[in-house]
């Protein structure tokens, strides 16, 4: 299952590279590279502490017998954080691979070698 679950992730890491060169091209250089990168596991950070907050607030509930219904709500809400972080993660594998490819491109045009 897990088989399946990374060839789909690979095609959505693919589809986000795909419309991010389209829209910006390759980077001009590591520096670029990075800071897209570094911009993009910040956000996906923050969604995972978001998610930490929301569990430690579900578990509070539950050990105080919150109503079903608010037990439902906390649990939507570390859902729709975890879905957050999963778009968050593909876009940083997509600026990773980007990266690879930018710095390909950069020893490419420098003549080859690891420049």
């Amino acid at each position: 299952m897990a088989d399946v679950v990374l060839g789909e992730i690979s095609r959505l890491i693919d589809k986000e590279l795909a419309a991010a060169n389209d829209k910006f091209g390759l980077n001009h250089s590591n520096h670029e590279s990075f800071a897209v990168l570094r911009e993009e596991i910040d956000e996906a950070m923050e969604r995972a502490a978001e998610i930490e907050e929301r569990a430690a607030q579900l578990w509070q509930g539950i050990k105080e017998n919150d109503s079903h219904a608010e037990t439902r709500r906390r649990f939507a809400g570390v859902y729709a954080s975890a879905t957050q972080l999963a778009i968050e993660a593909v876009q940083v594998a997509a600026m990773a691979r980007k990266g690879i490819l930018s710095n390909f491109e950069f020893t490419e045009s420098k003549g080859g070698g690891d420049a």
